[in-house]
């Protein structure tokens, strides 16, 4: 997995040169075949590549963060919302029309309901967030391992072929034969040291064929962990010094030393006399270890660190620094207890490199859920955590140096990143919280968190109460919100509505409709027809209609029919004799 994500870094790299080199136009074609080829959007591709140090110069907007919604705006929309929500959690009000009803009142301004959304939530006023439920001048390090230092420099003095170590001839390996220098590009040996800016203490290690994040890495983690009883130098530093190239700025080295809290400083280009302790270490090395590799029979890398290892124990017990006028280890031995930041063992520290923050959802009793490995799950209490609430996003990661304990990142109000670390839950034999107050003590209520005061704060506006029992009163007698605050019906009101002239059309009944009516006897038929008819109901009709209906029930239906006939029947003319 590293491998691959290696493979990403350097491949988001050559992506990055090419929109730093491309003309006019043509990042937009580069982007897309990045896009294309990562499966990635557009808004992905250039968030990863800040990871490898390319900014797109694309300047913020200068009203970034200001928002015409105040916050007595917010808050009366994200009342009304709130006091139409249904005891069950229903949203009956959506935001839309809760703004629109403010503003056509005069209490808020004409903006989408993004906006006011926005600002609701920068306010801690939004709806979901009140439904939840409560709960260069010459600087100096301090100390050792205050700050440490570190270069890798490709060794002109000799390189390792299968034969063994030699030593480079300059007549055969220099800028104007670069035929030679190619054939042994893959026998060339890389030196990483590492210094140790208060103590001058020297660790360093070869590796095979070039600058990488991945040598760097394992450099780092050698380095950090305890290697023996001789060679004192050994913990976490707080500072790590490098230069800017792209194997020391690569995303998953920045993402190890943030796991490890460890502050990244990158020198600008060009700019040696930034790390000058560690240049001078990569002097004294070639000068007074290389040197006498001319003398010595090196067959393979893991004999050349050995023989290595061999001076650089002596070296830093026996040499006395020209600044300190003592030895790197004399120096070194004067940490104190807190400056010691004991490295995690090797195997969590590997996994530090592809660690990253992951999101967890507050749970109603202010807890956390985790899973480390090697450590199994566990929860955390966050209610120590300022403006920490129910449902809140935090993002936690493993503390490296307290393990299982965890470290939630999070944000003041200036936008600083603040971190908290949390031990886990402990519990009875039972299975029971331990730190839970017993059954028949008394009980604290959790604290109010920021949304907690904020709905009751909004509440109390909602009913014109002073406190929250008189808004509970104010709930339980279906008091309406906002009386005489707003106008609920100023979004109808606005509008005018015509009437419009009636049309002509034919009353539609159905099958259903006719079977559930009722029928009528003779009598209830009889009124009902001579109401429509007047005089022109006889006594010959009633026969006909007993006639017709022999088991007494007539259809409601048929009245209309009967109406029809009679009238139809009146309106004939009667025949007379002439002379009459």
């Amino acid at each position: 997995m590293m491998s691959l994500n290696l493979a990403k870094q350097d491949y988001l790299r050559e992506v990055a040169t090419k929109l730093s080199n491309a003309e006019f136009g043509a990042k937009k074609n580069i982007a897309e075949t990045a896009c294309k080829h990562l499966q990635i959007s557009n808004a992905q591709l250039y968030r990863e590549l800040e990871t490898v140090g390319y900014k797109s110069g694309r300047k913020q907007r200068s009203d970034k963060g200001k928002t015409v919604v105040t916050q007595e705006v917010a808050e009366l929309v994200g009342g009304m919302v709130l006091a139409a929500t249904s005891k069950t959690g229903k949203k009956r009000m959506p935001i839309n029309l809760a703004l629109e009803i403010a503003s056509d009142s005069g209490k808020a301004p004409k903006v989408s309901a993004a906006t006011i959304s926005r600002a609701m939530k920068q306010f801690f006023c939004h709806p979901t967030q009140l439904t939840t439920p409560s709960a260069h001048q010459q600087q100096r390090s301090l100390h050792p391992n205050h700050v440490w230092q570190c270069d890798a420099s490709i060794c002109v003095v000799f390189y390792l072929p299968k034969s063994g170590v030699c030593v480079m001839d300059e007549r055969q390996f220099y800028k104007n034969k670069p035929g030679n220098i190619k054939k042994i590009e893959k026998e060339r040996v890389v030196r990483y040291v590492i210094t140790d800016h208060t103590s001058g203490s020297i660790y360093f290690e070869y590796v095979w064929g070039a600058e990488s994040s991945e040598n760097l890495t394992n450099i780092f983690l050698n380095a950090i962990q305890k290697r023996s009883l001789q060679e004192p130098l050994h913990g976490v530093p707080f500072i790590f010094y490098v230069d800017q190239g792209s194997a020391n700025t690569s995303g998953l080295f920045r993402n190890l030393l943030e796991r490890l809290n460890v502050e990244f400083i990158a020198h600008a280009t060009h700019n040696s006399r930034a790390k000058g302790q560690v240049e001078q270490a990569n002097n004294l090395i070639e000068t007074q270890y290389e040197s006498t590799l001319t003398f010595k029979t090196i067959n393979s890398l893991d004999e050349l660190n050995a023989d290595a290892a061999k001076w650089r124990i002596m070296f830093n017990e026996t040499k006395v620094h020209s600044r300190t006028k003592r030895t790197r280890n004399q120096v070194w031995q004067m940490i104190r207890p807190e400056q010691l930041r004991i490295a995690p063992t090797l195997e969590l520290c590997m996994e530090l490199v592809s660690t990253a923050p992951i999101e967890r959802t507050v749970k109603g009793d202010l807890t956390v859920q985790h899973t480390i490995k090697g450590y199994g799950e566990n929860f955390y209490s966050v209610k120590h955590i300022p403006n920490i609430y129910v449902g809140a996003k935090v993002d936690v990661v493993v503390n490296p140096y307290r393990a299982p304990d965890i470290d939630v990142l999070m944000h003041n109000e200036q936008g600083e990143q603040v971190i908290y670390t949390c031990e886990p839950d402990q519990y009875d034999i039972f299975g029971q919280l331990a730190e839970s107050p017993a059954i028949g003590e008394d009980i604290q209520s959790m604290p109010d968190s920021q949304i907690d005061q904020s709905r009751k704060r909004i509440q109390k506006q909602a009913y014109g109460a002073d406190t929250q029992a008189e808004v509970d009163k104010a709930i339980k007698k279906r008091t309406p919100a906002y009386q005489g605050q707003i106008d609920p019906n100023a979004h109808v009101t606005k509008h005018h509505v015509p009437e419009y002239l009636p049309k002509a059309g034919e009353q539609m009944t159905t099958a259903n409709q006719r079977r559930e009516v009722a029928p009528l006897n003779y009598i209830q038929a009889a009124k009902a027809i001579k109401g429509f008819v007047g005089d022109a109901w006889t006594a010959e009709y009633m026969s006909m209609l007993k006639t017709t209906y022999s088991d007494g029930n007539v259809p409601q239906a048929d009245i209309q029919f009967w109406v029809d006939r009679i009238q139809s029947a009146s309106k004939k003319p009667k025949l007379k004799v002439v002379g009459e």
